[in-house]
């Protein structure tokens, strides 16, 4: 079981995905806004993060490098409403996976699923720091399974 933390300025959003994420079986906790999620995470560590990429105040490209600074084994899952965001550009920022918004729950549980997996893997290892390449290695080892 993990515990995820869902941010996002949207109550509806926060409270859809953590539904999804309840019925998955893992914990959840919420933050309305990316310097929330910060205080939230120093409090207690989640293992994934589910964050909109678009938010009052810092953004989730903002709250992922403060996440890869901070807790290098959290697995991050950015949402955005821009349909033709690349991967590569999300990625960049050390995210595992993207969603669109309005989302598709098969798509939310394919995302908590890569997310967990990733994180109880680099946990694993004992990461301290994880670099876009071990990232990239990793997502690459996925798509020829």
């Amino acid at each position: 079981m993990a515990l995820v933390l869902i941010v996002d300025d949207e109550e509806p959003v926060r409270r859809m995905i953590g539904a999804a994420v309840k019925r998955a079986g893992h914990d959840v906790m919420q933050a309305e806004s990316a310097e929330a999620a910060v205080e939230v995470m120093q409090k207690r560590q989640a293992d994934v993060v589910f964050t909109d990429i678009s938010m009052p105040g810092h953004d989730g490209r903002w709250l992922t490098i403060q996440l890869r600074k901070r807790y290098p084994c959290t697995a991050v899952v950015l949402a955005t409403s821009v349909t033709d965001l690349p991967t590569t550009i999300t990625l960049r920022f050390g995210v595992l996976s993207y969603l669109i918004k309005p989302f598709d729950l098969d798509a939310v549980q394919h995302a908590l699923k890569l997310a967990v997996a990733w994180h109880d893997e680099t946990e694993a290892k004992g990461a301290t720091r994880v670099e876009e390449d071990q990232l990239n290695q990793w997502l690459d080892s996925l798509q020829i399974l």
